[in-house]
């Protein structure tokens, strides 16, 4: 074979850039810090490592969806959290201004605390998260939750939908609650109406154990047949010719004697309550100027037994708290109102606030669980990205000090080759050795 000039260099000069190549690569190793730069350095790993490399970028997109989530339930939670102190406040005041003892100016400047308070939780009822959205409006979150009519009663003006977000691949999490729900639904003190038709007697009914006529409207209170909601209260005189004596006297008494006992203790009686197909529900004996209680109901009859008496549920009524509330403070603001109405209202109003606490407690549950969920989702997505940052290095990490070892070879190499060369370039067979 002939050794020609062409040839040794056509070789000297593949060696040497075969030992560039591989230092290129040395160092492309070890400034990307992994030992597969292209897929072809290990099509194996390389495929691995992009399918732990996309789960990264899948649970980085969830966490990005995490944190929008935490901020707007954080932000709701706050709201409700000022709405509960708030509603404590305005029952304390309340309780402070059912003492006898206030005067007008009192009840007066008690009214205008509330009415201050009233428009601070108006405010929290159409809070907004950090972007502007209403968070209780649903999912019309441009526009307020809650409006003013020329009344100056509270509506509700968004929509009973829910935001919800992508936390993972197969769980998505409300990230809202409606205002309607949590403040404009509200059952107010349920009540019922009463007409007196027969009997020289005075008449005064109430609601006597709220718990009890809630129970008695939750089982028999019709919505689609109003007379079903209908009764009658009749009552008559136990003895009507004065031959038959009542448990209070004897045998022995005189008319006089009767008489003043019957005043002192009141007439005797009996009654008996009816329902629209004229079924007798409650029956008994009963003493004039003493209640009759029917299911919650309190029924007191000032005068002679004789008389009969209609009442009807009322319909279960829902309306915002806020609107309750001023209700109250009008009528607290009346100078001439009652006391039976100032009682009334005063029931009225914590009626009210205790169904909205007892609402704003349940979303608080809500919220609060809803943000563990997002903590322990988030927890578990560190814990995933780790997982797949340490399989991939496993795969395609790079050791660094043997990385650098290789480096340093391979320039050795490089440098020797680039020596020979030189001394075989200056080689000719007419050189005297």
């Amino acid at each position: 074979m002939r050794v020609t000039n062409n040839l040794i260099y056509d070789q000297s000069s593949r060696a040497i850039g075969q030992s560039n190549e591989k230092i290129l690569k040395t160092q492309e190793k070890i400034s990307a810090q992994t030992d597969i730069v292209k897929p072809s350095d290990n099509p194996v790993g390389a495929s691995q490592i992009l399918m732990y490399g996309d789960s990264t970028d899948r649970l980085k997109m969830f966490d990005e969806s995490i944190k929008m989530a935490k901020s707007n339930l954080e932000y709701q939670e706050v709201a409700l959290e000022s709405l509960n102190g708030f509603m404590d406040r305005v029952r304390t005041l309340f309780i402070q201004a059912q003492n006898d003892i206030n005067t007008q100016e009192d009840i007066d400047a008690i009214v205008q605390e509330i009415s201050l308070i009233n428009e601070s939780m108006a405010e929290l009822m159409n809070s907004r998260s950090a972007d502007g959205s209403y968070i209780f409006a649903g999912t019309d979150t441009l526009s307020p939750a809650f409006i003013q009519d020329t009344e100056g009663r509270y509506l509700w003006n968004g929509n009973e939908g829910q935001k919800y977000a992508q936390i993972s691949e197969d769980m998505r999490i409300p990230v809202t609650d409606s205002g309607k729900k949590l403040f404009q639904d509200i059952w107010t003190n349920q009540t019922f109406r009463t007409e007196l038709l027969t009997g020289d007697v005075s008449l005064t009914a109430k609601v006597y154990s709220q718990g009890d006529f809630q129970e008695y409207m939750d089982e028999y209170y019709d919505p689609e047949v109003p007379s079903a909601n209908e009764y009658q209260l009749v009552t008559s005189p136990l003895v009507e010719d004065g031959s038959v004596p009542d448990s209070t006297l004897t045998q022995s008494d005189s008319k006089e004697d009767r008489d003043r006992r019957r005043s002192f203790f009141g007439e005797p009686g009996n009654y008996s309550i009816t329902n629209s197909q004229g079924d007798v529900v409650a029956s008994g004996s009963y003493r004039a100027g003493k209640p009759i209680n029917f299911n919650g109901m309190s029924f007191l009859l000032q005068g002679k037994p004789g008389a009969s008496v209609d009442f009807a549920l009322v319909p279960p009524r829902r309306d915002n708290v806020l609107n309750e509330i001023n209700r109250t403070l009008d009528t607290l603001s009346n100078e001439d109102s009652t006391y039976q109405q100032r009682e009334e209202a005063f029931f009225n109003a914590t009626t009210s606030l205790n169904n909205a606490q007892q609402k704003i407690g349940e979303a608080r549950s809500s919220v609060g669980a809803r943000l563990n969920t997002l903590q322990v989702r988030e927890e578990f997505s560190s814990a995933n990205q780790l997982s797949n940052a340490v399989a991939q290095d496993r795969i395609g990490g790079l050791d660094m000090a043997e990385a650098a070892t290789n480096l340093s070879m391979k320039e050795a190499a490089l440098d020797a080759s680039q020596k020979v060369f030189t001394r075989i370039s200056n080689l000719s067979l007419f050189n005297k050795m």
